[in-house]
């Protein structure tokens, strides 16, 4: 009973750090430790309906996305070199390389990545619409 209060907690905790005026590095934090941790329910709370990303295999939709994340296993990453600027007073960019531990399937996927997200503010909450992530040489 313990550990599944522990559980509900992290994902309230991960959820309401997405629905608060984060940081923008808290943003991103948080929609990777939703993917890392599984949390469909936080992980798509932070995702547009609309929003899309761009990959070396293509374009993802929202659902698509939500496929990835049952379909891979992170074991860890880390954020550098972070860097935002609002585009405007309702977007936001944010630029950074992640160290990547895991798998997608039965392929490796560890290594850096250069990644970037557009979040766009609906109401009191900040919402990806756009990201994209390739791995660095």
């Amino acid at each position: 009973m313990r550990i599944i209060s522990i559980a509900a907690l992290a994902a309230f905790a991960v959820a309401s750090v997405a629905a608060q005026a984060a940081t923008p590095i808290q943003q991103e934090t948080a929609i990777w430790q939703a993917f890392k941790d599984k949390n469909a329910k936080a992980f798509t709370a932070m995702l547009a309906p609309n929003g899309s990303s761009l990959y070396e295999d293509g374009v993802a939709s929202r659902a698509k996305e939500l496929d990835n994340l049952k379909n891979s296993k992170l074991s860890s990453f880390k954020i550098d070199n972070f860097s935002s600027q609002m585009v405007d007073p309702n977007n936001l960019l944010t630029t950074y390389v992640v160290d990547v531990k895991g798998t997608q399937g039965k392929t490796d996927i560890s290594g850096r990545y250069r990644a970037a997200s557009l979040w766009h503010r609906s109401g009191k909450n900040w919402v990806g619409v756009f990201h994209t992530e390739i791995k660095a040489k």
